[in-house]
């Protein structure tokens, strides 16, 4: 389960391609993903200095909806690159 004080970081070797429009990741150029934009939009909040807490809020803010109403699918979507190793979480200190 994902606390809201943890602060997701970007894997270091993950690379984010837009390549005419559509979102990719990668590490090595050998695997490749396709992003949708929100996903790509919170992979790259995670920065290591934001909590959750702040990216849902940020997200809640550029879609004009309440953090309550963005919450779910956010966690959900930070579980999801967490599974794939693209992000890593820090514990808030």
């Amino acid at each position: 389960m994902i606390k809201e004080k943890s602060k997701p970081k970007k894997a270091e070797d993950l690379k984010i391609i837009n390549h005419i429009g559509t979102l990719y990741i990668t590490f090595d150029g050998t695997d490749i993903w396709r992003i949708d934009r929100v996903a790509c939009g919170i992979l790259r909040m995670c920065d290591g200095k934001k909590t959750v807490k702040e990216i849902i809020r940020g997200v809640a803010e550029k879609a004009g909806l309440e953090p309550r109403d963005v919450k779910k699918i956010v966690l959900e979507i930070l579980e999801e690159l967490k599974k794939k190793k693209f992000i890593v979480f820090k514990e808030k200190a």
